[in-house]
């Protein structure tokens, strides 16, 4: 069987929220703000397959998702950003967003990479609000949210054969 257009729907990771902790230890009195900030949220990456021929994996794969990105933590750590998801396409692929219409981007070449969907950033921990007049800020910034969109992909053909 030969697919030559599908739709799916992509989605990228969320990023994670920036911690709001304080600092409690034994011989620290006023350890003030400790909040890490957030991972970012993992992206959805197409990347062009010279051995695919057709599209046919993505009809029974009708989501693609990528990793959110964890959220903050005590002691000013980080959250772990959220790993990429790569997917292969055939060599020849355009890739359309459906509700606009507008051309997301074409693979043309052998391994070119085309990020359709955009991972969130990380929010800000509460150690970065802390200021001179402010020194224990109770509030941290939310991750942003990920791209979602659907898209239909369509494989340009050029005939093997032709008959006169």
């Amino acid at each position: 069987m030969f697919v030559d257009s599908v739709k799916i729907h992509v989605k990228a990771g969320n990023g994670g929220n920036g911690g709001s902790y304080f600092l409690h230890e034994k011989y620290v009195a006023m350890g003030g703000p400790s909040g890490g900030n957030g991972g970012r949220g993992g992206s959805v990456i197409f990347v062009g397959e010279e051995g695919l021929t057709t599209l046919l994996d993505f009809r029974f794969t009708k989501i693609i998702h990528a990793e959110h990105g964890q959220n903050g933590m005590d002691k000013n750590m980080f959250g772990k950003s959220g790993k990429d998801t790569y997917v292969k396409v055939p060599i020849g692929t355009t890739i359309i967003d459906v509700n606009t219409g507008v051309v997301v981007g074409d693979v043309t070449k052998h391994g070119q990479e085309v990020i359709v969907a955009q991972g969130g950033r990380g929010g800000k921990g509460n150690m970065n609000y802390a200021t001179s007049t402010m020194q224990a800020p109770q509030y941290a910034q939310p991750g942003q949210d990920a791209q979602e969109l659907w898209v239909r992909l369509e494989l340009k053909v050029i005939a093997d054969v032709g008959l006169v």
